[in-house]
């Protein structure tokens, strides 16, 4: 057998059996051209401010001009933008883009639950969001598809989890993307239950309790570096020692305070000890407006919203309502108009999205704006306010000359209900985005169906799922040995009885596998293709409807 077919084989059985390939590789492969000229656009180089018949070209991954008749240099690939709109990449402030879940185990024993070692009791202050990113995660993709081309990852945890970093939503490695490290601090006030400290209160002593002892750390380090010969060597400890920096002000604490009392514990302990303090995640920080603003504290608003009733037309909605229910409806009316409320305070904010799924983001960004946020304000919480809080406004946030090239292009404005997102660049790379056609057979082809994949020498079988909801149909995939390794299927079309799809395999760098399948009543056939390994049969029967796994 030619090593050929053998790796292609070996791919094969890999991708459908889920199995974790590694392979080393010197980098990924570059494109023809890393020059683009998009031609007559309208360019929103900052919030309240538009450009009509623009052209951007994008040079070795920023923006080298802007201006109207830009002459395309000769490397450059030319991209007609028929008057589309143009932003500067979206910034997520706060989330756990990239940062897979963690599988569910049973917690390690604990040797002593008053006295446990701080990795034991979640203070981790030490650990960096970045050691976990993987730019692989759906989510990375997910964010970038919904016009985020940076996120300010936290890692996951309790107490303290760690540092925060800030990525580029590219597709290579992590450490390729990382656009700057150690953006801040985080608290939570999370405790490990059954573990001191095992409630909110106990969580408060210890942070207090820890913030003491690293200006103590910080204090003896100083006097031993000054003074080596008079003074011993201060034991060292990795969680004080990522403490100091926020000790001493020379980096934010991001505090997640969702709720009121999360909001007033975290300014109280700010206030108490003097780090600078921001607020983040806050889904209920309407209370404390003066206070924020007089000590000017950062603030990220969440963009998780509630749940909203439809309303009642029938004659029961005229009678009158309980006391319960209008404090309700106050209490969801100042939920959902919380944005416009700060912007009317003169109060800058981010975004967090830590609990929002990407295909909510928007709708629910325009619910603020229904509800009295200005696009203006809406946009400058999307880019200009987070650059400035991350200290990259010089690099991002807006569309200027030199800045890199992170941006987002919709075919009519981004509030607009029925705009859509076209283009994302990230750091000067193209990702396009196509409006996905409706399917008009009302789902015929629906349900589970074998597969049979021929490669020379052996057979590969298992099953395959299509479901149609909403007009679309969804295809994933397993092998009958691994049934609980599902892969789902990506650029799905349809097209009389001709579905074709692709999916991705991960062999250290991205392998495209193309399927093309013709469709009769209870079977289909066709062919997967791998580029650089030729095109190989597959076949099919119908087994059930979908509902019936």
């Amino acid at each position: 057998m030619s090593n050929k077919i053998y790796a292609f084989i070996c791919l094969i059985f890999a991708w459908m059996t889920g199995a974790d390939i590694h392979a080393q590789v010197s980098g990924n492969p570059k494109s023809f051209s890393d020059t683009y000229l998009l031609k007559n656009c309208f360019v929103i180089p900052q919030p309240g401010q538009l450009l009509t018949g623009q052209d951007i070209l994008i040079k070795k991954g920023k923006i080298a001009a802007i201006g109207t008749s830009l002459k395309a240099p000769f490397d450059a690939v030319e991209i007609p933008m028929d008057s589309m709109y143009v932003y500067a990449g979206f910034i997520d402030a706060y989330s756990h883009t990239g940062i897979a879940r963690p599988e569910q185990k049973d917690r390690p024993k604990v040797s002593d639950t008053v006295y446990p070692q701080n990795e034991e009791a979640g203070i981790t202050p030490q650990v960096h969001a970045g050691d976990s990113y993987q730019s692989s995660d759906k989510s990375v993709a997910e964010m970038r598809a919904a016009g985020f081309t940076l996120s300010n990852i936290v890692p996951r945890g309790f107490m303290l989890p760690g540092y925060a970093d800030l990525f580029n939503l590219g597709d290579e490695p992590g450490d390729r993307m990382l656009l700057k490290a150690e953006t801040a601090q985080n608290f939570q006030f999370t405790p490990i239950r059954g573990v001191y400290p095992g409630t909110v209160m106990g969580v408060m002593a210890k942070f207090r309790e820890l913030y003491k002892n690293a200006e103590l750390f910080a204090a003896k380090e100083k006097l031993y570096k000054d003074m080596p010969t008079q003074y011993n060597r201060p034991e060292y400890s990795r969680e004080l020692n990522a403490l100091t920096d926020v000790t001493s002000r020379k980096l934010r604490l991001f505090v997640r305070a969702g709720h009121t009392r999360d909001v007033y514990r975290a300014m109280k302990l700010s206030s108490e000890l003097g780090f600078d303090l921001v607020l983040a995640d806050v889904k209920q920080g309407w209370h404390y407006l003066d206070e924020i603003k007089k000590t000017n504290t950062g603030v990220i608003l969440s963009v998780d919203l509630p749940e909203m009733e439809k309303t009642k037309t029938d004659s029961v909605s005229s009678k009158k309502q309980s006391p319960f229910e209008i404090k309700k409806a106050e209490s969801l009316k100042a939920y959902l108009s919380q944005a416009a409320t700060f912007e009317k305070a003169g109060i800058p904010f981010a975004f967090s999205f830590i609990d929002v799924k990407t295909g909510d983001i928007k709708k629910n960004i325009r619910t603020m704006v229904e509800n009295g946020l200005s696009e203006k304000a809406a946009l400058a919480a999307l880019t200009t306010y987070p650059a400035q809080l991350m200290g990259v406004a010089a690099q991002t946030g807006t569309i200027e000359k030199g800045k890199l090239a992170n941006l987002v292009i919709t075919n009519k404005p981004y509030f607009d209900e029925k705009a859509a997102i076209r283009y994302v660049f990230v750091e000067g790379k193209k990702f396009e985005f196509s409006e996905k056609p409706k399917a008009k057979d009302g789902g015929k082809y629906a349900g589970i169906w074998s597969y049979v994949v021929e490669i020379p020498g052996m057979t590969q079988e298992g099953k395959v799922t299509i479901i149609f909801e909403n007009g679309e149909y969804k295809i994933s995939m397993y092998d009958n040995t691994r049934p609980g390794d599902v892969i789902t299927a990506e650029d799905i079309s349809v097209e009389g009885n001709r579905i074709t799809f692709s999916s991705n395999v991960n062999m250290g760098q991205p392998i495209h596998l193309n399927f093309d399948l013709t469709m009769e009543d209870k079977t289909y056939s066709g062919t997967v293709t791998v580029s650089g390994f030729g095109a190989f049969p597959v076949k099919g029967t119908w087994i059930s409807k979908p509902n019936n796994l």
